[in-house]
């Protein structure tokens, strides 16, 4: 335990601790019902607590968005709903990513990042009880992550969201690190209510049917059933001015950052492909000129390119100069992918969600079904070659211009003539860069399920609480792509020698050389090589529990001391599995150089399947412990109470865990409370981090070891890296520590501020490929290695032999710290005359995000500061995370609701910080800023006789996202490239 661990709790037993209350938009009143939906009462039981009725329910740091608070978002999506929380930080399970294709969640998934800690990092409940993790992975700080999809819940039928904003595994397990989030449905809504709902935005249309109906059975039983419908239209790239091109730098005119090549993301892999003769210490000139610069030579047009061509006209504009089109005159050969590309796609979901509860004697039946379905259709433009799995093109193409001087007993028509170094049978040549967009784009279609079931019984007994319940979880994502290549058969075709055969050397589209094909190669040859790919994923959780409180099972001077506590059993699994064609068993052997690939799928990285299990066994315990009560007559103090918690769990796969928890609210007068509260958590290794196989990225890299001990030219290689699961992982480890302020001066009005620290340890990540080969130098140079660089046996005069892959397990890296300040006002003032108003302002600032160097990395940078490297070697450092990777200082919300009479008016202000865009260039010392971006959405409703009208807008005043230099133009994880969205929402209740 921490020195600040320790003098905390000595704090807290002296009794000079703090109380943790709910924000601002927690005191938010709900809007009124009519009697024809009139609820009953029912127990609240709020997250943060298992001790029904507990006094230490209301001290907790829970905000709470009620369901008006929840209305003002205006969006029947998960996503937007938990967007609109201050202290959610960025999104990475969306769809504005674009990389990673079939190694991607896609679909209809959304995830949520409180504290920017990290995706998995925040537990989610439904009802109180562990959602269910997507099948889906996505990769962060190089790892795959998973999280509870929010774009799953049935948000028409959502009472309120309680969100923990503290360390919970004392209470609830693992993955509360940054907090907890409980979605509460409306289970005791009585009558039937229809809605309809349709929105539009320019380009994108959406529309929402749903029902929700609630009524007693004939037995006296309570039964809640909820339906709803949602289809949705896509959105393409090109529907927005800032994403219609990845070509950005128009945009940038006038500033410091005009003409940073960052903001142009068209891709060296274009119609206009480079190749590469073999043997690549081939010179091929034609007369006295060299076609080929290290043996790369690429097509290009022959007009409007002042180096000009380096072969005579082939094609009759066309021509072959040497090296690739990376240069800053080749750069209009690029390809565009964003015409290619939905920003959203289509989308259906389908949500049905029941509760029933019946009285059996003195106990209560309970129990839950649910089940979610989407299928989300989206476009990306086509696929190309990766460095990991080469295709070569045959001497016998018919359209190699370096082919072979007869084809089929004929001259070759397509050789070019007067050629040296070609020999006349010809030459095979390796695609360097090329991209077959005459084979259209790629459609993916992903489809989700998920059901939920539980039953239980609760009941009183010798005054004790008890409840007990079984859950069963599954979920299955099908992503599938359809129009992607095989290697295999796109070999195939290009090996023929008819003119049937695929031809990569005809270019593209001139003169707007960055935009699709204008000459397609055979359309039945295209098609012989198209293919569908999935990946099917599976998630289940099935847990049984038991739990019993009491809030008086003693008592103290002070008054009552309250318990909980209670066993919980949970099996969690977890299958990937992926087209034969991407886990190895259709595998590609390129005909010209022998060599296997285990991926047939181009564009595609190999990746074995995954199938894992494990179970957890859990106990916890509760005490909610009075020191000072107001009877007592203490100077300054009116109560001061204690909340001590401890849970262990027992994994079946890497062992124990034991967390505890201590907070505390010292009550001073009525109108000022301080709080304070320390915990420590953990987040597990979740199954594809423990048990994957491997994932294969192929990725640029220098090989210092190799060239400095070789005494050559340090220059970048297609490094092969292989990303693997480590059953040696331990979980990360994190401890909280929080104090702050509740202020009420008068009736109504809340004030609150909160200060947080966040310490992280063993967080998951890889060491990269890098730092790997570099490690690899420095162990060298005192007569070892590094296992994890595998090589290949030297050669010649080579001292070290060149990389043959670098191995690079997930493994548990340094310390991180994290602290901010919440800060939140609520106003509820209630007149007669002018009608009730209310507001809710809630802002989160992040005063500091640190991440550490883990041993290797801070052994290498001091190497490297010592000159054991050399000259020419950067070492990346971590260092302070705020304003970088999307990680804003402040975000803020405001609500602001009027009710007068069936009319309602309300608007939410949400606010997101500034931050730098760390790909772009350097200017004084500072990359690119993204400015902030501010949004209303606003509504006004009528309502009266069972009926309600409302119509609304969704970034009313239409902003754009700030300019950034991803391929999109705009930041997803932050930022909404929707733009202004009207909807209008008709509801009748029966």
């Amino acid at each position: 335990m921490s020195l600040k661990s320790n003098m905390l709790c000595c704090t807290i037993l002296a009794t000079l601790s703090f109380a943790n209350v709910a924000p601002a938009f927690a005191q938010t009143a709900p809007a009124p019902t009519p009697p024809e939906a009139a609820k009953e009462a029912e127990v609240v039981i709020v997250v943060g607590t298992r001790i029904e009725g507990a006094k230490a329910a209301g001290d907790l740091p829970v905000s709470v968005l009620t369901a008006e608070r929840i209305a003002a978002v205006g969006s029947v999506s998960g996503d937007d709903l938990f967007r609109s929380i201050p202290q959610a930080g960025d999104v990475q399970f969306q769809e504005s990513r674009t990389t990673g294709n079939l190694n991607d969640a896609r679909g209809d998934n959304s995830s949520i990042n409180l504290r920017s800690v990290g995706t998995g990092n925040t537990l989610v409940l439904l009802n109180g009880r562990r959602m269910i993790l997507t099948p889906g992975t996505q990769t962060e700080n190089f790892v795959p992550v998973q999280t509870a999809n929010t774009n799953s819940l049935p948000v028409g039928a959502i009472s309120r969201i309680e969100v923990l904003r503290d360390g919970a595994a004392a209470i609830y397990g693992a993955d509360a690190v940054a907090g907890v989030v409980n979605v509460v449905l409306d289970r005791r809504y009585k009558g039937v209510r229809a809605d309809l709902r349709h929105a539009f935005a320019d380009g994108t249309e959406e529309s929402t049917a749903s029902i929700k109906s609630g009524f007693e059975t004939p037995g006296g039983g309570r039964l809640m059933l909820f339906g709803s419908y949602t289809h949705r239209t896509p959105l393409m790239a090109s529907e927005r001015e800032f994403s219609a091109s990845e070509d950005h730098r128009a945009a940038l005119f006038g500033t410091p950052w005009a003409g940073d090549t960052s903001f142009d993301n068209r891709s060296t892999s274009s119609p206009w492909g480079s190749f590469t003769v073999i043997p690549a210490s081939t010179i091929v000139r034609q007369g006295t000129t060299a076609l080929t610069a290290s043996g790369v030579f690429h097509v290009e047009p022959t007009n409007n390119f002042a180096a000009g061509c380096s072969s005579t006209v082939i094609n009759g504009n066309l021509c072959l100069r040497s090296g690739t089109i990376t240069g800053a005159n080749s750069r209009v050969l690029r390809y565009d992918e964003n015409p290619d590309r939905s920003i959203r796609g289509g989308l259906d979901r389908a949500t049905v969600f029941g509760t029933f509860s019946q009285d059996i004697g003195s106990m209560e039946f309970f129990s839950e079904l649910g089940y979610y379905h989407a299928e989300l259709e989206g476009k990306r433009e086509q696929s190309a070659p990766i460095s990991s799995a080469v295709i070569s093109i045959p001497a016998s193409n018919f359209y190699n211009p370096f082919g072979a001087t007869t084809i089929n007993g004929v001259a070759n028509p397509n050789r070019l003539a007067n050629l040296t170094g070609v020999p006349t049978t010809g030459l095979a040549l390796r695609i360097t860069t090329y991209r077959p967009v005459d084979a259209g784009p790629r459609t993916f279609v992903v489809t989700d399920d998920m059901v939920r079931g539980l039953a239980g019984l609760r009941g009183d007994w010798h005054d004790f609480k008890w409840e007990s319940a079984v859950t069963y979880s599954w979920a299955r994502t099908n992503d599938e792509t359809r129009n992607v290549i095989s290697n295999t058969l796109f070999q195939q075709a290009l090996a023929k020698s008819t003119p049937d055969a695929y031809n990569p050397f005809n270019g593209g589209t001139q003169p707007t050389y960055s935009f699709g094909d204008a000459t397609p190669s055979n359309a039945d040859t295209i098609k012989s090589f198209l293919v569908n790919a999935n990946r099917i994923g599976t998630t289940s959780l099935a847990t049984i529990d038991f739990k019993a409180s009491k809030a008086e099972l003693f008592k103290l001077p002070a008054g009552s001391v309250g318990f909980a506590g209670g066993v919980e059993v949970r099996k969690e699994t977890y299958q990937d599995n992926r087209d034969s064609r991407l886990d190895g068993k259709i595998t590609y052997t390129d005909v010209v150089s022998g060599i296997t690939y285990g991926t047939d799928i181009m564009g595609a990285s190999p990746a074995p399947d995954v199938k894992a299990d494990r179970t957890v066994s859990a106990l916890f315990g509760e005490l909610s412990v009075p020191v000072v009560s107001e009877e007592m007559g203490v100077l300054l103090i009116k109560s001061i109470d204690l909340q001590l918690a401890a849970r262990g769990e027992s994994y079946s796969d890497f062992g124990d865990v034991v967390k505890p928890k201590i907070a505390g609210s010292w009550v001073i007068v009525d109108a000022i409370k301080l709080r304070s509260s320390w915990s420590q958590s953990y987040r597990a290794p979740n199954l594809a981090q423990f048990y994957s196989a491997g994932t294969q990225v192929a990725n640029t890299r220098t090989d210092f070891a190799a060239c400095r001990l070789n005494n050559t030219t340090c220059t970048g290689v297609s490094t092969l890296e292989v990303r693997a699961g480590n059953q040696k992982l331990k979980p990360e480890d994190a401890e909280t520590f929080s104090y702050g302020l509740v202020f009420q001066p008068i009736k109504g009005l809340t004030f609150t501020i909160d200060s947080w620290s966040l310490k992280s340890d063993g967080v998951i990540g890889i060491q990269g490929a890098q730092n790997q080969i570099l490690y690899d130098l420095l162990l060298r140079q005192s007569g070892k290695s590094n296992p994890n660089v595998v090589r290949l046996a030297p050669v010649g005069t080579q001292v070290v032999g060149d990389l043959s892959f670098v191995q690079d397990d997930y493994f548990n890296l340094g310390p991180r710290t994290l602290e901010g300040i919440d800060i939140g006002l609520s106003y509820d003032l209630k007149t007669e005359k002018y009608g009730n108003f209310s507001l809710d302002l809630a802002g989160s600032k992040l005063t500091e995000f640190q991440q550490s160097a883990s041993p290797l990395q801070q052994e290498l940078i001091d190497a490297n500061a010592a000159g054991k490297f050399g000259t020419g070697v950067t070492i990346t450092q971590a260092g302070s995370q705020i304003q970088v990777n999307g990680n804003p200082e402040w975000r803020a919300t405001a609500n602001l609701t009027w009710r007068k009479g069936p009319i309602s008016v309300g608007a939410l202000v949400s606010y997101v910080g500034p931050v730098f865009d760390t790909g772009t260039l350097l200017v004084d010392g500072q990359n690119y800023q993204l400015e902030s971006m501010t949004t209303v959405n606003t509504y006004v409703q009528y309502r009266k006789d069972g009926y309600r009208a409302r119509f609304g807008a969704r970034n009313a005043f239409d902003q754009k996202p700030p300019l950034s230099s991803s391929n999109y133009g705009f930041l997803g994880s932050l930022h909404d490239a929707i733009g202004r969205m009207f909807y209008l929402e008709l509801s009748k209740d029966f």
